[in-house]
């Protein structure tokens, strides 16, 4: 039995074998803990690393159970991406069937079907199933073992049971577990250990620091400075009747420099979150742009929305002119890459209920992003047309 432990390593009961990549056993000593933040230096066991680095073990994506069907005239194959492991089994041995860059990718008349079973049956993550007739054969029986690829996930065969993982996996018998604490649908691998990078024999993998009191303590110690240094030097200039007193960029006024300034701070800030995702350091991206995006609420609860009384108009004429046209462009924006960028957050942190989990993680945290580009470049758009021009 594989216990997948909160946040923390996958704890492995009673008899499973465990093997490196040449399929030589390693020594257990019965009960055992492996990595999966990707980060222990005694890998593949766990050394309590990811208590420092504030690994988050929570699953990012949904839609894992989505399961496509290409039908043949005997076989039919069923393709699960999102637990795909990359492992090439398919695509290297019969490239006729599994067509890389083609669509339909998967072609199951183009070889005999009896062959095509043999290699499905191959796959190590259970991505692919087939069925004959509509009728899906059961999955061989085997000792328990798992084997802990090189650079890769851990492959899972014999029946092994996992608990705490919130779905259970597509084929019982056969699955792949993430080790390099990347994937967005974990704990089974959905092969982002290739595009991070993941080197088995490295201790903290590139991109991830471990912070002073660790990475969690170090995140919220930070955030909350920053949003609580932003908030009181916004309501102190306020307060003092300073909001239009002479700024310290160009020729505009305090408030409006200052938000530029920080709008700027912001999306460097949500960039270099981007950043530390593409390396794999998912902890220090959740931290890092859950920050942000507060920042970037404070700042339109407090500046932005009252900003837009210099934009108000009687007609819709009036928009044609470029001073009032683009505050309510940068406001329609805004307002939509806010919600976004919350939503995303509140599903990181685990504060969503399942069924409002965005289905395109991926593609809707590329959007926002590109989202916040636009708003500070309307932004600058508009400090020009107020105060430049």
């Amino acid at each position: 039995m594989i216990e997948v432990r909160k946040n923390g390593p996958y704890l492995v009961r009673g008899p499973c074998r465990l093997r490196d990549a040449l399929g030589n056993d390693l020594p257990t000593g019965g009960s055992y803990a492996l990595c999966r933040c990707g980060n222990s230096s005694k890998k593949p066991f766990c050394d309590g690393t990811h208590k420092k680095t504030g690994f988050d073990g929570a699953r990012l994506a949904v839609g894992s159970g989505v399961v496509d069907a290409f039908r043949g005239r005997r076989i039919t194959i069923h393709d699960n991406r999102a637990v795909c492991s990359h492992s090439g089994v398919c695509t290297d041995n019969l490239s006729a069937v599994f067509r890389l860059g083609k669509e339909p990718w998967i072609d199951p008349d183009a070889a005999d079907a009896e062959a095509v079973a043999a290699l499905v049956r191959r796959c190590p993550s259970g991505a692919l199933r087939y069925s004959i007739e509509k009728q899906s054969p059961p999955e061989a029986s085997g000792d328990p073992s798992i084997t802990v690829s090189k650079n890769g996930p851990y492959y899972v065969t014999g029946h092994v049971g996992v608990t705490n993982t919130g779905e259970q996996p597509p084929v019982a018998g056969r699955y792949a577990l993430c080790r390099c604490g990347a994937s967005k649908n974990k704990p089974y691998c959905d092969g982002t250990h290739w595009a991070v990078g993941f080197d088995e024999n490295r201790g903290p993998q590139a991109g991830v620091w471990i912070p002073p009191g660790g990475m969690r303590r170090f995140s919220l110690a930070a955030g909350a400075v920053l949003l609580a240094g932003v908030t009181a030097a916004i309501l102190a200039i306020e307060a003092a009747g300073k909001w239009s007193a002479p700024g310290f960029l160009f020729s505009g006024a305090l408030i409006p420099d200052l938000n530029l300034a920080l709008q700027v701070l912001l999306v460097a800030g949500l960039t270099f979150g981007a950043w530390l995702a593409k390396r794999g350091n998912i902890a220090a991206h959740r931290y890092n742009q859950t920050i942000w995006v507060l920042l970037n609420a404070v700042l339109v609860v407090l500046i932005m929305a009252r900003g837009m009384e210099n934009a108000a108009f009687e007609a819709a004429s009036d928009l044609a002119k470029p001073h009032i046209l683009v505050p309510w462009l940068h406001a329609a924006v805004g307002t939509v890459t806010v919600s976004a960028g919350l939503w995303l957050i509140a599903q990181m942190n685990g504060l969503l209920p399942k069924p409002l989990h965005v289905r395109g993680w991926k593609t809707l945290m590329r959007l926002t992003l590109a989202g916040y580009w636009v708003v500070a470049a309307l932004g600058f758009a508009i400090y020009y047309l107020w105060f430049l021009r």
